[in-house]
């Protein structure tokens, strides 16, 4: 058995994939940061790795813009800081579960609103 599996059978009633598998990418991810940093730069997602503070948080709630009809709780975010400048992922990840009404479009409009950010990324 996997690592994955071992961690989702401890866990009784509903399996809830998609936040394990969000919590254990996002764990790894913040203890390797040179291999988020180069992963992100083989996709051609950033071009800059001279980030002195990279910040990874899952589960983020938002509250609705105007627009929306209810608030938002991101996957994954990531915030990648070079002093200067902060550059903000959003990663949603679907696993055993559909999109919501609109979601992706949701997010891009909560990213395009933060302010003080110099890219603003949604996977």
């Amino acid at each position: 058995m996997s690592l994955f599996t071992n961690l989702l059978n401890l866990h009784s009633g509903n399996k809830p994939r998609e936040d394990f598998f969000t919590e254990i990418v996002a764990y790894f991810l913040s203890l390797n940061k040179d291999i988020l940093i180069d992963w992100l730069k083989h996709h051609s997602i950033i071009s800059d790795d001279n980030y002195s503070s990279i910040k990874i948080s899952t589960q983020q709630e938002h509250q609705a813009l105007a627009i929306h009809t209810e608030d938002s709780r991101l996957d994954i975010v990531i915030e990648l800081s070079t002093g200067l400048n902060t550059d903000v992922i959003f990663i949603e990840s679907k696993i055993g579960s559909t999109e919501g009404w609109r979601q992706l479009e949701k997010y891009a409009e909560i990213l395009s609103n933060l302010p003080n950010v110099r890219h603003r990324i949604l996977i």
